[in-house]
């Protein structure tokens, strides 16, 4: 299968390989660490890693730097510049059995809201953003509102439909750079606000998860300040933040 592969590496990759099978992996679904792989089947780490490293540059899984092994492929090996996903939204809808939709609610240009909003955005208190309103659905089942947060000075025009297809790709085509970098904060809360509280079809004081976030092209400039409100009994988070 795999030339130049050692009889104890070929029982890590097939190790792997059916494990991904037996439980019905998909790309962007996490696999053990490699010291668990390790003890597992009772090899060394240091043979594990040239294990894992055969199936990256075959493109069955790719490693995220502090977050560890992942199904999926991230390209030929794992510093090609194809990344292949921020999220698995998609995936755990595929999952489920479901499609995963975006629906952009409403969208504005307005004068940046907050000083720290404009610091996050590393732009002026008087310079514009778009504030654009993002409902997430399993088929159409409410599970995440995103308001989402874009500076106009990096965005010369924004075809906003295009929001419902893939936000970072249209990002990077326009930009003509990779989004490289998530700093989250994540708040357990109890949904209260009578928008949030119809969109995602919750009762009042639901519990649910909030994530802000501000993400980063590989330039080191941020291009989007993002606040989520999730219903986690839908949507189990598997973040894969950034590349390495």
């Amino acid at each position: 299968m795999i030339d130049g592969i050692t009889e104890k590496q070929k029982e890590v990759v097939d190790y792997l390989l059916e494990k991904i099978k037996r439980e019905g992996l998909l790309p962007g679904d996490k696999l053990d660490t490699e010291i668990a792989i390790a003890k597992n089947i009772g090899i060394t780490r240091a043979t594990v890693r040239e294990a894992t490293r055969i199936l990256i540059e075959n493109q069955q899984i790719y490693r995220v730097k502090g977050s560890g092994l992942f199904v999926g492929s991230i390209g030929k090996n794992n510093h090609a510049g194809s990344f292949h996903a921020l999220s698995p939204f998609d995936f755990q809808a595929q999952k489920k059995g479901y499609k995963g939709v975006r629906k952009v609610i409403n969208a504005s240009v307005i004068k940046v809201p907050s000083p720290d909003l404009a610091q996050a955005l590393r732009i002026k208190n008087s310079d514009k953003i778009y504030k654009i309103l993002r409902l997430m659905c399993f088929n159409d089942i409410p599970v995440a509102l995103e308001y989402i947060h874009l500076p106009v000075s990096l965005f010369e025009s924004m075809e906003f439909s295009r929001l419902e297809i893939s936000k970072y790709s249209y990002i990077e085509q326009i930009t003509s750079k990779k989004v490289q970098r998530r700093e989250q904060n994540l708040n357990a809360i109890n949904v209260s606000d009578m928008q949030q509280m119809t969109l995602l079809k919750l009762q009042n004081n639901a519990a649910a998860l909030e994530i802000s976030e501000t993400v980063y092209l590989d330039d080191g400039s941020p291009c989007e300040v993002n606040i989520a409100i999730i219903n986690t009994n839908l949507l189990q988070l598997r973040q894969n933040t950034e590349r390495v």
